[in-house]
């Protein structure tokens, strides 16, 4: 037996067989497992290592009060709250290694949103019946979860549901096996996140082969959750820089995009004054996905278009509205306690506006911005599209005047 430990999610008055057997499984493995029943319903028969009277009173509450409310999603809350308390206890004093879960849509539910609270360098596995369902993507949040389709039911046991058990208790055993300590995520080198995509890959390449010699760079996809695990390591300090390509969930978010991400976007690496080159990509557009042209386009009313295939289309802003977003990105950068650059490229801000951009868009945001932004905050104009290799030059040098800055201060 090791001294790693595996949380086993789920709730014991229906899924207990199932509980005891990945138990088992995880034991002979090597590792602790650890259940943690999360049911509100019947009284167990299997006993749980952390109950749910242990979890209700980590919310201030006891399990008879849980199951004597009327409401669900009172349950679910004080549920929910106590075992986040319990599993953050447990991987603090270094007692937790891993976590594995399983159930229907509720359990899925519940244990996602837990697991969402545990740091990215916990492995999370979740075995949901409904991880083929339409909209289980909003079960996979900023902490690196993981999840496992089972066409099974989890309920009594079978020998199809123990093969089941069986492949999802080897993979958590695996990820925990081979999962590196935390001590040995750092390295010789500073860690720099860049938040990208598509239409700024040629500019994300070049900063990577510059940077690299002497920072260690980590690219996040501007795809919505992938912009919120950014901004949430930065938060827990695992970055000395941040270079911010593609902050347009923001504008998503405003109308109603596909590529948002949360309220605080642009505003973490701020509050942590940690050093941030920024830049427009995206800002004057927003996405739309799933829908055909035939759909999509009275729904626009005039507005600009272009669709990178059948299902996914980019959107224009009117002039007006990308000069009336520069207030909200000037404010969230205005909030900023660390060294910031802004550049803006001046001819175009995707890869596909080299040969067509909206000078007058780009010159009334600039306008706004400079109006904006506070006077510590340095707006650049860089004569260049912002996938050519002048505006990548450009960001690294401002990267590294943001960086010096930083050390002086």
């Amino acid at each position: 037996m090791t001294d790693k430990k595996i949380a086993i999610i789920s709730s014991l008055d229906t899924k207990g067989e199932a509980v005891d057997y990945l138990k088992s499984f995880i034991s002979k493995r090597g590792f602790t497992p650890i259940s943690v029943d999360v049911g509100y319903g019947s009284p167990v028969t299997i006993p749980a290592d952390i109950t749910v009277d242990d979890i209700a009173k980590a919310s201030g509450s006891s399990a008879v009060k849980v199951r004597a409310l009327k409401e669900r999603m009172e349950m679910i809350d004080i549920i929910q709250k106590g075992a986040i308390t319990k599993l953050k206890a447990l991987y603090t004093s270094d007692g937790l290694h891993g976590i594995l879960a399983l159930g229907g849509m509720s359990n899925t539910a519940l244990a996602a949103d837990i697991m969402q609270e545990l740091p990215f360098t916990l492995p999370k596995l979740l075995m949901s019946t409904g991880a083929s369902m339409p909209g289980s993507n909003r079960f996979f949040g900023p902490t690196g979860l993981t999840m496992m389709h089972s066409p099974i039911d989890i309920g009594a046991l079978n020998s199809l549901l123990k093969a089941q058990l069986d492949r999802a208790a080897a993979a958590v055993c695996g990820m925990v096996e081979k999962e590196a300590p935390s001590s040995d995520m750092a390295t010789d080198k500073p860690m720099v996140a860049i938040c990208t995509y598509g239409y700024t890959e040629k500019c994300s390449q070049y900063l990577a082969e510059a940077l690299n010699k002497k920072y260690e760079t980590v690219n996040f996809h501007a795809s919505g959750i992938p912009e919120v695990t950014m901004e949430k390591l930065a938060e827990d300090g695992l970055f000395a820089g941040i270079i911010d390509l593609v902050p347009s969930s923001i504008t998503n978010s405003l109308y109603g995009g596909g590529r948002t991400s949360w309220a605080r976007r642009l505003e973490v690496a701020g509050e942590k004054g940690i050093p941030q080159v920024v830049a427009p990509a995206g800002v004057h557009t927003f996405s739309r996905t799933g829908v055909t042209e035939d759909v999509l386009v009275p729904q626009l009313k005039g507005r600009k278009y272009r669709f990178m295939d059948a299902q996914r289309c980019t959107c224009y802003l009117t002039d007006e509205e990308v000069a009336d977003v520069a207030n909200v990105y000037a404010e969230k950068l205005n909030k900023a306690k660390g060294p910031v650059k802004f550049l803006v490229p001046m001819k175009g801000w995707l890869s596909i506006e080299k040969d067509a951009y909206n000078a007058q868009a780009i010159k009334g945001f600039v306008d706004a911005m400079r109006k904006q932004l506070k006077p510590e905050i340095e707006l650049r104009e860089i004569d260049a599209n912002i996938d050519d290799p002048a505006f990548a030059e450009a960001v690294v040098k401002a990267f590294d005047e943001v960086m010096e800055a930083k050390k002086r201060s």
